[in-house]
């Protein structure tokens, strides 16, 4: 490449280019979007400015997206990664049954009503799920030299859960004390977005099919989007529950303890309640990190149309279970 082209690999790498279309999508489709979501990351003893690439929101029904109206906020968080158009990312499927998979079917899109005075359906979102495949790991290899790296996948994972813990916590602080018509349920779904093919490894590949094939093809299928389940560390944990104290404060919260009655009067069990998550996710339960902060989406751009739309659908199918409760505390 001539010097003065030099300029376009950096601005391809940069992965800027990837986030315009994203977002030319997005706003498309009836979301509002914001670039760098910040979060902050103790990381030995400093404080970072670290950010998530989009932030976009939308409020429910889509057809008329006005927040005073509106039966439910949407939230996609989305990183961006441009890789070299000779790479594809190669995943690792999930090979545990369905009773012994960690995967929450129609969790993919947190579907989070338990601050609200609403609920909706605990699986309303489990055929979204149902049709992707489930992924536990992932590598990026260099179709030309054969390189493989587990960095690109794994960091840009790191990225979105971190961000996470802020996210939830936000939005509990800004609607369990909204009046209870405007105390909504808010759903959010965190999203890995690259320009590349994404193959998944046929389950039945072993070493003696890799060793025979003569292409990738032969043991692995490519797929639009999956999603990618993934564990945390001590050092995300401690982070999570420092966030997580600051809804602490709501136990002094009026409102809150409409919604916590509210849902105590309708539900047998303290599960569901807002302050037995909060208490639980201080505590760093496992339960309850997993099903807010380990379940992604990896998507590839040229399919990242359709996967919104899939999302909108879902959401909007989920949310024709809404029910008010609107009885007395």
């Amino acid at each position: 490449m001539s010097d003065n082209l030099k300029w376009k690999a950096g601005l391809l790498s940069s992965s800027m280019p990837l986030e315009l279309e994203a977002s030319r999508t997005l706003v498309s489709k009836g979301f509002a979007v914001s670039s760098n979501y910040k979060y902050d990351q103790n990381d030995s003893g400093y404080i970072n400015d670290f950010s998530v690439d989009i932030h976009a929101k939308a409020y429910t029904p889509f057809s008329d997206s006005h927040q005073k109206q509106a039966t439910a906020q949407m939230e996609l968080l989305i990183e961006c990664r441009q890789r070299h158009p000779k790479t594809v990312w190669l995943f690792m499927p999930d090979t545990n049954t369905a009773d012994s998979s960690r995967v929450i079917f129609g969790n993919t899109i947190r579907m989070v009503d338990k601050f609200s005075s609403y609920i909706i359906e605990s699986d309303a979102g489990a055929a979204f799920d149902a049709k992707l495949p489930v992924c536990q790991k992932g590598i990026e290899i260099d179709m030309e030299d054969g390189g493989a790296d587990e960095s690109a996948v794994r960091q840009g994972l790191d990225r979105l859960q971190n961000a996470l813990p802020r996210l939830l916590t936000e939005n509990v602080l800004a609607y369990i004390e909204a009046s209870p018509t405007e105390n909504i349920p808010f759903l959010f779904c965190p999203v890995f977005l690259t320009n590349i093919p994404l193959l998944v490894l046929n389950k039945d590949t072993g070493i003696e099919e890799i060793e025979a094939c003569s292409d990738i093809d032969e043991i692995a299928s490519q797929v639009p989007y999956l999603i990618m389940k993934t564990d945390y560390n001590l050092d995300f944990k401690s982070r999570c529950i420092t966030e997580i104290r600051r809804l602490e404060e709501l136990r002094g919260s009026e409102e809150a303890r409409i919604v916590e009655r509210k849902r105590a009067a309708y539900y047998e069990s303290p599960f569901n309640l807002p302050f037995t998550i909060i208490d639980a996710l201080i505590a760093a339960d496992r339960y309850y990190f997993n099903a807010f902060f380990t379940q992604f989406v990896i998507c590839s751009n040229s399919y990242f149309p359709d996967f919104v739309e899939a999302v909108k659908n879902t959401v909007e199918s989920a949310l024709e279970t809404r029910k008010y409760l609107g009885f007395k505390c």
